[in-house]
C-alpha cells in the first residue's frame, strides 16, 4: 500500500472511531444516562459473538457503510426536527445492516424504548435527532460504528388543555393523520374548545409548556387584526392555554372577535334584560343566519326590541350588561346607545353572550330631543295597544282617553286594536276636546310612572306654536297623566296664536238668544271668535225690537260658579275684554229689548184682558 493511501485509511479510521465516544460526551452533558462498562445484556452471547467488536474474528466484525446507501420514508421536515418523543409513540429503529437489532418499538409509559442488547433506553422529551444520537452511543458497545436511524410510524396524538375564557375549557386531544402531520395551532385549540367568550382577552394568552415549564405570551388578536400567523405558535403536547378576561370591553374589538372563528359559533342565548322595557323578563335569543353557514350572534338592540322596546323614560346612555366570566368574577360592561342613534356607532350594539343581565335605567331627567329620537327608532316601544291615559286641567273634556298617534281616540276603558303609531301630549290634549282659552300651556306637567316610581316633565307647548319645537310634543307611553293649568297673565296675542291652533276643538258652542235676527239657540262658532262675531252669526239684531247699545253677556266659569256682566258695544272696537271678548265653549250672549219695545210689550201685556172682552162683545 503506497503512503498516501495509507495516511488516508489511518486519518479516516481515527474519525470514525471517535463518532461513539463524541455522542455519549454530547448526551452526558444533557444530562441523559450512557452506557456503562456493567450495562448487562439479555441478548443470547452466540448472537453477539458475530456483531461485537473485540469477541470475534476482525472479519466477521460489523461495518458501517455510507447512509446513503439506506432509503428511509420521507417525512416532514419541520415535523421531524421539532417533534419530541413521548408515551404511545410508534418508531422505526433501524441499525444499519444489523436486522437483528431493528424494527418497530413503542415508547412505553414510562417514557422508555425497550430495544435489543441495550434494554430500556429512555428517550421522552428527546426529537428524533437526539435519540438516534443517544442509542447510536449506546449500542457503539456492542457495533462497531453503528448508524441509527429512528422514523416515526404513528405519532401520538398532541394532547393539550385550555382554561379561561374559552365556551367549553377542558383537555382536548389532536390525533396525526397520515395525510397531515403539522402540530395543532392556538386558534385550532380554541376552535375545538367551541371558541371564545366575548369578554376574552386574546391579546394575552399564555401558553405554558410541560416539557421546560416555559410559558409563551401570544398576541391572537394580531392574527385577526393583522394577519400576522407568527403569533398563532403550534402547540406541544401537554402545553396548557389559558386567556384571560379582558378588563374592558371595546366594542370594535368584540364586533371584529364576533366576525371570525374564534368567535362562539352557538348563537343561541339567554338574556335577563330589566329596567326600562316593555316587557321585563328572561329571554331565548337566536342569532341570525347569515351566509357561508355562518350564524351571527344576537345583540343588545335585538334583545330590547324582544323585550318590547324600551320606554320612553329610559335613559340609553347609561345601559349596563352584567356579565359572568369564567374565572368566576363579574363583569359590568357600559354602554351608550344613545351615540347608536345618534351618530350610527354600531360598536355599541354590543354581542351578548349567555347568562348576560341588561338594565336600561331610568332618566334622572328627561330629554325631550332624546326622547323622541328613542321613541321614533325601532328601539322604542313595540306594543300594539295605543296608551291610556289621563288629560286634567284646562281642558274641554277631562278625562282617560285611549289615544293614537292619528289622533283616533276612545275614552273611558274601550280598547283599540291595531297597530299604533306614535300618540303624543298634542294627540291627547285633542282627544280631550282640546284646550280652553284660558289654558297655559307654558307650564304643562306629565306626571308618569316609571320602574322606580314617579317621574315630572314640564312642558313649554307654547314653543311649538311659536318656534315650532317639537321637541316639547314628546311621545306619550301608558300610564302617563297630563295636567293643564290656568293661566294667570294671557296675552290676547297668546289666546289668539292658541285659538288658532290645532290645540284648540276646531268648533266651540255659544248661545245667542233674545232679540236676534235669527231664531236664537246654540251655534257652532269656531275658535277665537268674538261676541260681535258671534251676534252677527246670529243673523245680527231685530231692527225694531232690539236693544243694539248693550247685550247681557253669561259665561259659566270651571269652579261651577255664573258671571253675568253687561257689555256695552261697539262694533268700532277690535277685540276688547271689556267691550269685544273672545267667546269661550258655553258662552251665553242675550240680546235684550230696546225702551220702545218694552213700553209697547208693557201696554200689549195691560191691554191683553181687555181684547178678549171686546171680541165677545162683537159677538
Amino acid at each position: 500500500m503506497k503512503t498516501a493511501s495509507l495516511r488516508t485509511y489511518l486519518y479516516k479510521s481515527v474519525i470514525v472511531g471517535l463518532v461513539p465516544v463524541l455522542a455519549i460526551v454530547n448526551l452526558q452533558s444533557g444530562t441523559l444516562a450512557a452506557p456503562t462498562k456493567d450495562s448487562k445484556s439479555k441478548t443470547p452471547a452466540k448472537t453477539l459473538t458475530a456483531k461485537i467488536g473485540g469477541s470475534a474474528p476482525a472479519k466477521k466484525s460489523v461495518k458501517a457503510k455510507p447512509p446513503a446507501q439506506r432509503v428511509v420514508a420521507p417525512q416532514n421536515n419541520s415535523f421531524a426536527d421539532s417533534y419530541t418523543l413521548g408515551s404511545g409513540d410508534r418508531l422505526r429503529i433501524d441499525i444499519f445492516n444489523v436486522p437483528e437489532y431493528s424494527g418497530e418499538f413503542f415508547v412505553l409509559g414510562d417514557g422508555t424504548v425497550n430495544l435489543p442488547v441495550v434494554g430500556s433506553i429512555p428517550v421522552q422529551g428527546l426529537t428524533v435527532q437526539r435519540a438516534s444520537s443517544l442509542l447510536t452511543a449506546y449500542f457503539s458497545r456492542y457495533v462497531k460504528r453503528p448508524i441509527v436511524t429512528i422514523s416515526v410510524l404513528a405519532p401520538r396524538p398532541v394532547q393539550f388543555a385550555i382554561a379561561g375564557e374559552v365556551t367549553r375549557s377542558g383537555s382536548y386531544t389532536i390525533p396525526f393523520t397520515a395525510d397531515n402531520r403539522k402540530f395543532p395551532t392556538i386558534s385550532q385549540a380554541i376552535q375545538l374548545a367551541g371558541g371564545t367568550t366575548q369578554t376574552a382577552n386574546l391579546r394575552q394568552v399564555q401558553v405554558r409548556r410541560a416539557a421546560t415549564g416555559r410559558i409563551i405570551s401570544v398576541n391572537i388578536f394580531d392574527v385577526l387584526q393583522r394577519g400576522n400567523t407568527s403569533q398563532d405558535i403550534t402547540l406541544r403536547d401537554g402545553d396548557t392555554i389559558f386567556i384571560a378576561r379582558a378588563e374592558g370591553v371595546n366594542a370594535a374589538d368584540r364586533l371584529r372577535l364576533a366576525g371570525s372563528n374564534l368567535a362562539n359559533q352557538d348563537a343561541t342565548v339567554k338574556v335577563a334584560i330589566l329596567g326600562e322595557v316593555g316587557k321585563p323578563g328572561t329571554y331565548t335569543l337566536k342569532g341570525d343566519s347569515g351566509g357561508a353557514g355562518r350564524v351571527t350572534p344576537p345583540t343588545l338592540t335585538e334583545a330590547i326590541k324582544i323585550a318590547g322596546g324600551s320606554t320612553a323614560s329610559a335613559d340609553l346612555s347609561r345601559i349596563r350588561v352584567r356579565r359572568n366570566t369564567r374565572t368566576g368574577t363579574g363583569q359590568v360592561v357600559p354602554i351608550n346607545l344613545l351615540n347608536l342613534l345618534k351618530a350610527g356607532d354600531f360598536g355599541q350594539d354590543i354581542i351578548l353572550q349567555d347568562g348576560d343581565t341588561i338594565l336600561l335605567p331610568t332618566a334622572t331627567e328627561i330629554n325631550t330631543v332624546n326622547s323622541n329620537l328613542v321613541s321614533a327608532s325601532n328601539l322604542g316601544p313595540q306594543a300594539i295597544s295605543p296608551p291610556k291615559v289621563v288629560v286634567v286641567g284646562e281642558v274641554n273634556r277631562p278625562g282617560t282617553y285611549t289615544v293614537t298617534g292619528a289622533g283616533n281616540t276612545t275614552n273611558n276603558n274601550t280598547q283599540l286594536t291595531g297597530t299604533v303609531a306614535l300618540p303624543t301630549v298634542t294627540s291627547a290634549i285633542q282627544a280631550a276636546a282640546g284646550i280652553k282659552p284660558t289654558a297655559d300651556i307654558r307650564q304643562i306637567q306629565l306626571i308618569r310612572t316609571t320602574r322606580t316610581g314617579e317621574q315630572r316633565i314640564a312642558l313649554n307647548l307654547f314653543k311649538l306654536l311659536q318656534q315650532g319645537d317639537t321637541s316639547q310634543d314628546i311621545i306619550i307611553q301608558e300610564g302617563d297623566r297630563i295636567f293643564i293649568p290656568v293661566a294667570q297673565n294671557s296675552t290676547a296675542q297668546d289666546v289668539e296664536l292658541v285659538s288658532s291652533s290645532t290645540l284648540s276643538p276646531a268648533t266651540i258652542r255659544v248661545n245667542v238668544i233674545g232679540e236676534a235676527g235669527i231664531s236664537g239657540g246654540p251655534r257652532e262658532v269656531p275658535p277665537n271668535t268674538t261676541l260681535n262675531q258671534a251676534i252677527l252669526l246670529a243673523g245680527g239684531f231685530q231692527n225694531v225690537r232690539a236693544n243694539k247699545s248693550e247685550v247681557d253677556f253669561i259665561r259659566l266659569n270651571p269652579n261651577g260658579t255664573v258671571t253675568k256682566r253687561l257689555i256695552k258695544l261697539n262694533f268700532a272696537r277690535g277685540i276688547d275684554p271689556e267691550t269685544n271678548p273672545r267667546l269661550q265653549n258655553n258662552d251665553t250672549i242675550v240680546i235684550g229689548r230696546n225702551n220702545l219695545t218694552r213700553i209697547g210689550d208693557g201696554f200689549s201685556t195691560i191691554l191683553t184682558p181687555f181684547n178678549g172682552l171686546l171680541n165677545i162683545l162683537r159677538f
